[in-house]
Formats: structure tokens, C-alpha cells, sequence
């Protein structure tokens, strides 16, 4: 009996340990993508040092709007099997649970790259003026204390914000490749694949926001769809088809903005890198 408690002890231990490791390794991922930056817009008096901290609260605010726009979308994906065929969809969503359009996704990738690249231009400008920055600070007299933490707080802004830019292209190069491949190679009608499943509502958005592609035999990925089909029954199957039509039927799909949409999806694969 001793043993037994013994051993639940030690695996509650080991347990314990796993998890605290977890969220160690958690917190500190998380702590390298936060870009610290206290700024209060206080002026200096000071044009260079005013106009560098400027730059740096512009590239700071822009970085953030930038991980807070695209990390909010995910690239979602599904197989299903009809009528002994294996079959792709794959949409994106926002945090709220919103389908976008074809068109708006392929505008998201445009805003991945041009938009990053700007950011990374701007913070490489405004690490030029730290240097010259810097040695204003000494006409400050006392208040040369205060300033100068943001002043020296100028470069980790940008090693930082360098870095969260690349972590955020890096999802979306993934994502691009996928979409493309999807784009590619997708169904052109939902109807002809013969779900009956599908109404015309449901068609109609499938056409809109998703992309289809059968998988065959000859794709890379097709051993392992096997292996996840295998062992269900047909009535299992069925019941995955009716969830998954149920579940894109009451999807919400976000409004289409004209500025926010672009009809082909941009070669993203250079500017991404």
C-alpha cells in the first residue's frame, strides 16, 4: 500500500513539474514577443531627441497594430470523406468566429507583406537618428536622467519590434503557401463532388469564403488521411459531414470591405522572406 502512495505521489510530483515547466516555457515565449516601450509623449524640448522618440513611439504603435490585425486571423482546415473520396476544405476566420471572404483573405496577405515591410523600413530610419539622439542628451542638464531611458530604450524597441514582425510573416508565408495550393487546386463547383448535405445556402457560401480539393492518392498527405478515416463506421462518417456542413451553415461571414478586398491573391513568397 506504502508503494502505491508512494508512486501516486511521485506522479503527481512529476506532473507538477511538467506543468510548471510549461508555463515557464509559456511565459517566456510570451515575454518575447511583448515590445516594452513607456513613453509617455513627454517632449524634451529637444528636436532631435523629441523627433527620435516620435519615430520610436510611431514604429512601437505600429508594430502593435500590426501582431493585433493578423494575429487575429486563423487559417482553419478539414477533410472529409464523400462518396469514398477524400476531400480539403480550408477558410479562414477571425477571433470572433467570422468566415472572411476569398477576396479579403487574399487582402490580408497583401497587408502581411507591404505593410511589414514599411514597419521594418521605418524602424531601420529611425535607428539612424539614435546615435544623434543620444548625444543631445547631455544638453538636457537634469532632465537628461529622465530622457534618457527612453532615449536608450529606442533600440530594443526595434530589436524587438524587428523580431515580432518576422514571427507574424513567418505564420503568414506558412499560410500563403497553403491558400495557394488550396486556390490551385480547388473544386470549381461544391455541388458536383455529391453531398447532398450541401443546400444551396450553404453552396453559396462555400463558393465564397472556402476552398475544396480532393485529396488523391498521389498527394503526401494521403496516408495519413487514410489512417484517420480507418476503423470509422459509415454512420460515424456521415455524422462528420452533417457537423461540418452544420457548422459552416451558421458561420457569420465578415462584411466585404471595397478598400479591404482583392480579387487574385498577390505573389507573396519574395516579399514574405
Amino acid at each position: 500500500m506504502k508503494k502505491v502512495i508512494l508512486l501516486a505521489l511521485s506522479l503527481f510530483v512529476l506532473c507538477a513539474q511538467v506543468q510548471v515547466s510549461a508555463q515557464k516555457k509559456e511565459k517566456k515565449e510570451k515575454a518575447k514577443k511583448e515590445i516594452k516601450w513607456e513613453w509617455d509623449g513627454t517632449k524634451s524640448g529637444n528636436q532631435k531627441i523629441d523627433n527620435y522618440l516620435v519615430q520610436i513611439d510611431t514604429v512601437y504603435r505600429n508594430v502593435r497594430e500590426y501582431q493585433n490585425n493578423l494575429e487575429s486571423f486563423v487559417l482553419k482546415d478539414t477533410v472529409l470523406c464523400i462518396n469514398n473520396k477524400y476531400y480539403e476544405f480550408a477558410w479562414m476566420e477571425n477571433s470572433q468566429g467570422e468566415m472572411l471572404t476569398h477576396a479579403s483573405v487574399n487582402w490580408q496577405f497583401w497587408y502581411a507583406s507591404l505593410t511589414g515591410t514599411k514597419i521594418i523600413l521605418d524602424m531601420t530610419n529611425a535607428s539612424l537618428a539614435s546615435a544623434n539622439a543620444a548625444l543631445e542628451l547631455p544638453s538636457l542638464g537634469l532632465s537628461a536622467f529622465k530622457f534618457a531611458k527612453y532615449v536608450k530604450g529606442g533600440p530594443a524597441v526595434i530589436s524587438s519590434g524587428i523580431n515580432a514582425i518576422k514571427a507574424v510573416r513567418g505564420k503568414w508565408i506558412a499560410n500563403s503557401r497553403k491558400w495557394k495550393a488550396m486556390k490551385d487546386g480547388a473544386v470549381k463547383d461544391p455541388s458536383t463532388i455529391g453531398y447532398d448535405g450541401f443546400s444551396e445556402e450553404l453552396i453559396a457560401t462555400l463558393n465564397k469564403c472556402v476552398y475544396i480539393k480532393e485529396v488523391k492518392e498521389d498527394a503526401p498527405e494521403y496516408e495519413e488521411i487514410i489512417k484517420k478515416f480507418t476503423g470509422k463506421t459509415s454512420e460515424e462518417i456521415a455524422a462528420e459531414n452533417e457537423g461540418f456542413a452544420t457548422e459552416i451553415a451558421a458561420a457569420t461571414i465578415l462584411p466585404e470591405e471595397k478598400s479591404k478586398a482583392l480579387d487574385e491573391l498577390p505573389d507573396l513568397e519574395e516579399e514574405l522572406n
